[in-house]
């Protein structure tokens, strides 16, 4: 074979390795996005003409679910509780209250750290270990997720898919808006939300001042637009319904 030859055949698989590479990189790129479905099923809303939505609570438990729960009962409303392992593991009794009064329980990894570049082990062992305080809380099976900060990988929807979990996402947050007064916190919520809609709040943490204020207004707004908050699980069911 002359050397023009393998020159040709080194150039082609130079340009092969440098397509399969490129896209690789856009595949992982894509995988990060909220919600990107092509590697795996990431609900944000979900599609119905049923006049529900599902209230989802962020980074718990804390003492602070004493405050928001009684909240939920005066409006009738049902939400999710996604649990970091770590505050589960301290806050156990909040854990089951919030299960006791009809609400249902989320797996939010342990640490609550970013779950990007990282080893795979770290991925299993953040969801076991979350995935095993739940079970003693007294969820039979869980199976929803959602990945701390919203950030996924392609690493993480592996072992999701492996522990049979459902990732869990959103379409209307309060990011950018936690330190907004409370009607302002309230109205920026309740502009985006429609039926279907998963609303991701943060109102369990210590500074979280506001947002427990503002959620009476949320449950009323809700209401006011014929909507009904319901869990993520019960939205679910709801699909093309």
């Amino acid at each position: 074979m002359n050397s023009e030859r393998i020159k040709t055949i080194l150039l082609r698989i130079g340009l092969l390795l440098g397509i399969v590479a490129c896209v690789l990189t856009i595949f992982v790129n894509l995988a990060s996005l909220r919600c990107f479905n092509a590697l795996f099923d990431a609900t944000c809303s979900v599609a119905t003409t049923r006049n529900v939505v599902a209230l989802t609570f962020d980074d718990g438990p804390s003492r602070n679910v004493s405050a928001v729960l009684p909240v939920l009962a005066r409006h009738d409303a049902k939400a999710t509780f996604f649990m970091s392992g770590q505050k589960l593991e301290k806050n156990m009794d909040a854990a089951k209250l919030i299960l006791s009064s009809g609400h249902e329980l989320g797996n939010q990894a342990w640490s609550n750290q970013v779950m990007e570049d990282r080893p795979q082990n770290f991925h299993a062992t953040e969801i076991a270990q979350t995935d095993a305080l739940l079970r003693e809380a007294g969820v039979p099976k869980p199976d929803l997720f959602r990945p701390p900060f919203g950030i996924r990988s392609v690493g993480l929807l592996w072992e999701l898919h492996q522990a049979d979990y459902r990732l869990i996402m959103w379409d209307v947050s309060d990011n950018g808006r936690r330190e907004a007064p409370p009607q302002a916190y309230a109205n920026a919520i309740l502009a985006q939300v429609r039926p279907g809609s998963i609303v991701m709040l943060h109102a369990l943490g210590t500074d979280d001042t506001q947002a427990r204020a503002a959620l009476p207004l949320i449950l009323a707004g809700l209401q006011e637009k014929g909507l009904k908050s319901v869990t993520v699980s019960e939205l679910l069911e709801a699909r093309g319904k």
